[in-house]
């Protein structure tokens, strides 16, 4: 009849209900996940923590310690002029006895870098009980003359440049060895005492260019036709350059190579005549102004020896 389908229908709807609710009572709350994530989590913090602390006192005990790694011998590569090894070990800041392992070698290669002889320092830890450091030493190719203040009175004083202008100091006392080979490096002039400063690079352009005349002279056209006395460099274009026989010679701060040649053509049109360069200027375009001194020319001057240093390129590690 119609009145039990209609009690049945809605006996069904109302089973339905409670198996869903009863199917919803079953699923866990979310709370519990987030207590079990956080117990796991606390619990791998405690175990990492506790295997941390065991390599620390594992690493402390017996790879730190000086009984197994304690540094012996310090190799310093003995090819040096300016320097000597008590110096580098000096500023390296290390010493017998000393852990290997515990050395910091970036801050040794820094130290030394700093030093303002040294152009690049290399360190290598040999295990058990080496240290090697290679050191390659700047090269002076230029002397300035200055003055410098001491106790209210100015002292004439002699800096070197090396080929990326980098001031660097006087000679020490005793040093005979390298008086007679650096007094005949060609000397720069008319730069400021102030902007002087030992382990600081120059930032003139004309230094620049003089110092780039002093190295490729040896290898332009006018190598062995003469050798350089003093660059001049008050000017802000021009470098003034006095050779090693007095002839002056005003060179531009651009295209030095092709004022090298014009150089040449100028000294080969002396030798025909038999005269000698007194005055020269490069630094015009469209002409070449000179001045000739009557007389034999001279013959051409010997390419000085540079005093090189060599590295042996000890690797850092």
């Amino acid at each position: 009849m119609w009145w039990r389908r209609h009690r049945n229908s809605r006996r069904a709807r109302r089973a339905d209900v409670l198996r869903v609710k009863a199917a919803v009572k079953r699923q866990p709350h979310w709370g519990r996940r987030v207590v079990v994530a956080l117990l796991i989590a606390v619990v791998a913090t405690l175990v990492m923590h506790t295997a941390l602390r065991s390599w620390t006192s594992l690493r402390d005990d017996l790879l730190l310690s000086n009984r197994f790694f304690a540094l012996q011998t310090i190799e310093v590569n003995t090819n040096l002029i300016w320097l000597t090894p008590q110096q580098i070990l000096a500023w390296a800041n290390v010493r017998v006895g000393d852990n290997l392992l515990a050395l910091d070698l970036d801050r040794i290669k820094r130290d030394l870098e700093l030093v303002p002889q040294v152009e690049e320092a290399a360190v290598e830890r040999v295990l058990p009980h080496l240290l090697s450091i290679c050191v390659r030493e700047r090269q002076p190719i230029a002397q300035v003359r200055a003055v410098y203040a001491d106790h209210g009175r100015l002292v004439p004083t002699v800096y070197f440049l090396d080929a990326h202008a980098r001031v660097m100091p006087p000679l020490a006392a005793g040093r005979s060895d390298l008086q007679a080979a650096y007094t005949s490096l060609p000397v720069i002039s008319g730069l400021d005492n102030r902007s002087l400063r030992v382990g600081r690079d120059l930032p003139s352009p004309g230094v620049r260019v003089a110092l780039n005349l002093v190295r490729v002279l040896p290898l332009s056209p006018m190598a062995g036709q003469a050798g350089l006395g003093s660059l001049d460099v008050a000017e802000p274009d021009v470098v003034q350059v006095t050779t090693d026989r007095g002839a002056e010679i005003r060179l531009p701060l651009t295209q030095l190579d092709l004022q090298l040649q014009r150089w040449r053509l100028v000294q080969d049109a002396a030798a025909r005549l038999g005269h000698r360069i007194r005055w020269l200027d490069l630094s015009m375009t469209n002409n070449c102004p000179v001045l000739w001194e009557t007389g034999d020319p001279e013959p051409p001057a010997p390419p000085p020896r540079p005093v090189e240093t060599t590295f042996n390129g000890g690797r850092h590690v």
